[in-house]
This record gives structure tokens, sequence and C-alpha cells, in this order.
């Protein structure tokens, strides 16, 4: 099969569990569906969530997301991965003995070799790829029961439990030194605010941890805020001031 090469951006990557995966769900101010139209012809925004997965699954999918190792030799003129997000633990935090559970230590080594993949990852001639941590938040108890008995399941989370979690990742972040979007303060009080099931995020949870993102996005990569970057191609306004014989120039991506 040919290779697709009509890439025109370089991208960001969201990489996690069914929080990431409905971050595209715009009926709920997806997360990642307002990443599209904040860097909308700037950079393409990839998700890569997975419904019900967890941080093992994560370490088998993450090699086969990053880009290859590039060839030093060749002229670098592709589109560049910029950022990865990584939000997992919501599932980890499953009870044991629930099949999605990963202990707390196997966990922690997961997520550190999810950092260490991107942070080793050969990085472009252009640019580096940074990555931002994004801590599961926490359940709220009653919705989360309601949620559960509804589909005849029992409650197999809790944020005592997945505090823990989220603990760990706040810990690798410190360790790597990289940023963390830390969703705690703003929701442990009242986490029915921010979710419709008890576990997944509501209009208000996405416009949260969005705005949060864009926030450490900000203050930790500027060269990442979207008022930093240009539009890949000139705007229609620019492009019809440009000479007809200098149009196809304006629109050529390398």
């Amino acid at each position: 099969m040919t290779a697709y090469a009509g890439q025109l951006y370089d991208t960001i990557v969201c990489f996690g569990d069914s929080l990431t995966q409905h971050g595209w769900d715009v009926t709920k101010h997806g997360w990642t569906a307002q990443l599209a139209q904040t860097y909308l012809r700037k950079l393409d925004i990839v998700n890569r969530g997975f419904s019900g997965y967890n941080s093992r699954h994560g370490c088998i999918l993450l090699p086969q997301i990053l880009p290859p190792e590039e060839d030093p030799n060749e002229e670098d003129n592709g589109s560049q991965l910029r950022l990865v997000t990584i939000l997992f633990g919501s599932n980890d935090a499953q009870f044991a003995p629930y099949k999605a559970h990963v202990p707390l230590s196997d966990f922690r080594a997961n997520i550190d070799f999810m950092v260490r993949s991107v942070k080793s990852a050969t990085h472009s001639k252009r640019t580096t790829t940074r990555l931002v941590l994004i801590t599961p938040p926490p359940v709220a108890p009653e919705p989360f029961a309601l949620s559960q008995a509804a589909k005849g399941m029992p409650v197999d989370r809790s944020s005592e439990v997945t505090r823990q979690y989220a603990d760990v990742v706040r810990d690798l972040a410190r360790e790597h030194k990289v940023p963390c979007v830390d969703l705690w303060p703003a929701m442990e009080s009242s986490p029915g605010d921010f979710v419709w099931d008890g576990l997944h995020l509501n209009a208000k949870g996405n416009d949260l941890l969005f705005r949060l993102l864009m926030q450490t996005v900000r203050d930790s990569f500027p060269e990442l805020d979207p008022e930093a970057i240009p539009f890949v191609v000139p705007h229609h306004e620019q492009l019809y001031k440009v000479k007809e014989d200098s149009i196809e120039q304006s629109l050529r991506l390398s």
C-alpha cells in the first residue's frame, strides 16, 4: 500500500483511555475537539484515546504511535510531532481483581516507560517533542454508583484509590521535570459537577481540562502558544494579494 504523503501540519498527539477518546465529543465540549479548533490550520490534533484501556496496554501501543527513528542523512521536511499528552489511571485504578486493574507499582513503571519513550524519541532537526502528563480525575461516588447500577455492574472505582494513581503521575512529572495538568484541586470538593456518569468528563469537566492544558502549554512551552504559531499556508486575504505567478510558491509546504 502506498504511504499517505498528504500531511500538511505538525501534530499534537493526545494519548490515553476513554477520557481522551471522549475528548472528540463536541456535545460535551470535548477537550481534544477544543484543541483542534484552537490550533486550526496550525497543528493537527491526533486523538489516540482507547476506551477501557489501561497503562499496560498503553506501553504496547505508544512505541507504535511515536514517529519512527529518523535517518540523520535524510532531509527533514515532513510532519513533526510537537506535543504528546498522556492521561491514564482511571482504569488502572479499578479495584482488584477486576480485569483493568494495574497494581500501583506497575502503573508507576508503565507511566515512567511512556515518559522515557517520548523524551528519548529521536528529535527532529527542526523541533523537539514536548510532553504533558495529566492526572486521572476524582470519581464522583453517587453518580458513578447509579451509572454502574443501571448497567448491572458493581461499584469498582473510588476517589480514594484513584488519588493514589494521580499521586504517581504528579511524582513522575516532578521526577522527569515535565509539566503536569492536575485536575484534583478544582474537582476534588465537588467531582459530580465535572462528570456525567461519575467518571467521564461532562462539558464543565472538559472545559476545565482544556483550560488547564492551554495554561500549562503557554507557561511551559511558549513556542506552542497558538497565538505564536502562524498558519501553515497564508490566510486568504494575504493569498489574494500575491501576484498570480507567485501563488504556487506561496502554497508550497517545503
